[in-house]
């Protein structure tokens, strides 16, 4: 999972926080944050994760602080990995 975040000019900037929500298949929430995220250069962060589970997963990230944003997608998994 991976996101991008933007100032009003369009010039890659990091949020002072970034927290990554992941809805499962079963529907459990799990909260990823700080140390849990990679922030391989500005602007971009991502999370690693093992799709184990067959069916749709969702994912959303916020960011907030130096710019404020969030945005998130889908995913569907048809066999499961892991």
């Amino acid at each position: 999972m991976q996101a991008t975040f933007k100032d009003a000019a369009c010039v890659l900037t990091n949020p002072t926080t970034v927290t990554l929500r992941v809805r499962d298949t079963s529907g459990v929430i799990t909260t990823y944050t700080g140390a849990g995220l990679t922030n391989p250069s500005v602007g971009v962060w991502f999370k690693d994760l093992t799709l184990n589970q067959v069916g749709d997963w969702r994912f959303w990230f916020v960011g907030s602080g130096g710019v404020t944003a969030e945005g998130g997608g889908d995913v569907t998994t048809t066999a499961a990995f892991g």
